[in-house]
């Protein structure tokens, strides 16, 4: 997948309800949108590592806590970006909120409306 600055891009679980209404506020706000649907494909390591950066958090802190799979697997550890990558992509409930990127902006959707910071 190849990141342009100029497409609000949209990390998420079209499995998850939050996801699907971040989504359908970001499609509200623009019509230039790149869908990473972490179920269909598979995001390159290379943005999930610029998207976590950028956010200034630990790859745990973008993980569900209470999945079972987390609870089971990953509770107690503090895997490293590449981990929780592989982790992600081979586990998508995993991931806790969408992850919004736009121009030098991203946003971590704790909210659906909180995509809207990005613009």
């Amino acid at each position: 997948m190849h990141y342009e600055k100029s497409e609000l891009t949209i990390i998420y679980n079209s499995k998850k309800s939050i996801d699907k209404k971040t989504l359908a506020i970001a499609q509200a706000i623009s019509t230039n949108i790149n869908r990473q649907d972490i179920n269909e494909v598979r995001v390159s390591n290379t943005l999930f590592r610029l998207a976590v950066e950028k956010l200034n958090l630990k790859a745990k802190d973008i993980m569900d806590k209470s999945d079972p799979y987390y609870q089971e697997n990953i509770k107690g550890r503090d895997p490293d970006i590449d981990s929780a990558y592989y982790m992600i992509m081979n586990n998508p409930k995993l991931l806790k909120s969408p992850i919004a990127l736009f121009k030098d902006k991203v946003v971590f959707c704790s909210t659906p409306s909180d995509v809207l910071k990005v613009c």
